[in-house]
Parts: structure tokens; C-alpha cells; sequence
């Protein structure tokens, strides 16, 4: 895939910046197919309202763009991306689409293969947002208070944000 390789320099960041757990990124693309932002934001929430899960296949498609595990292969990833692509992230993906880079959501109770983070790096380009969903499978995010980084839920987020927003921009996933 194209940005495999951006991928793999994507965990060796988050890696780096302290958070050594994180051992695959999936870079997906994600394309709107109808609607604007008020029509798919409100069915969004509606879909939550009633426990619902969120419409994600009637309005956007997404593909994946690249891979990098230390633990896994792409086909093993991709027969799971239904369950590891939780609940609490694909709610979120309105805003990874309309809002502007950066933005970071974060699934805290993720763990196991279940993708704890999906961050858009760079806004939008020719009708597409590029955004990678990150995951440490030996803890949530939750995990890592007391832990990894102290007992501070902001800073540990605080920080995630700040290894995100310090990823060489100059990195052309298209």
C-alpha cells in the first residue's frame, strides 16, 4: 500500500515520544459520499441516542492506505477491523473528516488488537482525510494511569496530542 512505510515511521514516533506500547498504525482513507456535515452529524447522533452503532457505511468510505505491525499482518488486521475499529472511535469519524488537523480521539478502554487512538495529522486533501488508527495491545490508554506516565489523565492525553502534533508534517501519505 502507499503509505506503509509512513506508517511504520508513525509508530517509530509515538514509540519515541514515550508511548513504547504502540506497535501498529492503519492508515486509512476516508472519503464522504453523501451529505454535509449537519445531515451526518445529526444522524450520527441520533444513532447514538437509540445505542445504535454510528452509520459509518452510509455516508463515508474508507480504505486502508497503509500498515505497519510489529505483531500482526495487514490480512490479520483487516479480518478484525470491525471489532478493533470500536464503538467509541468510528463515532468520532465526522469530526476526523470535517474538523481541521490535528485532531485526536481516543478509545481509553481499548485494549487487546481494538485500536486505542485515531488521529488526523494533515487536513484534507483532494476529497479525502487521511487518518491512522493507533494500538498499543498491552494496555488502554486508560492503563496508563499510575503506570506509564503518572496519575495525570490530561497529561498522559496532553502528551499523546503533543507526539501527534510533532510528527513531521512534511510526510506525503498521498
Amino acid at each position: 500500500m502507499p503509505a506503509n512505510s509512513a506508517a511504520e515511521r508513525i509508530v517509530r514516533h509515538f514509540q519515541a515520544a514515550g508511548f513504547s506500547g504502540i506497535t501498529e498504525a492503519m492508515v486509512i482513507r476516508i472519503r464522504l459520499k453523501k451529505a454535509d456535515r449537519h445531515v451526518v452529524e445529526a444522524a450520527f447522533e441520533r444513532a447514538a441516542d437509540l445505542g445504535a452503532p454510528p452509520p459509518l457505511a452510509e455516508y463515508f468510505e474508507i480504505r486502508p492506505y497503509g500498515f505497519y505491525s510489529e505483531l500482526r499482518s495487514f490480512a490479520q488486521a483487516k479480518a478484525g477491523v470491525q471489532s478493533d475499529f470500536g464503538v467509541p472511535l468510528r463515532r468520532k469519524v465526522p469530526g476526523i473528516y470535517f474538523n481541521v488537523a490535528p485532531v485526536v480521539i481516543d478509545d481509553a478502554l481499548a485494549i487487546g488488537t481494538r485500536y486505542d487512538a485515531l488521529i488526523k495529522f494533515s487536513d484534507n486533501m483532494l476529497d479525502y482525510a487521511l487518518a491512522v488508527l493507533l494500538n498499543d495491545p498491552t494496555s488502554s490508554f486508560f492503563e496508563y494511569l499510575g503506570t506509564h506516565r503518572g496519575d495525570d489523565w490530561q497529561k498522559i492525553i496532553g502528551d499523546f496530542e503533543t507526539a501527534a502534533t510533532s510528527f513531521d508534517q512534511e510526510v506525503d501519505l498521498f
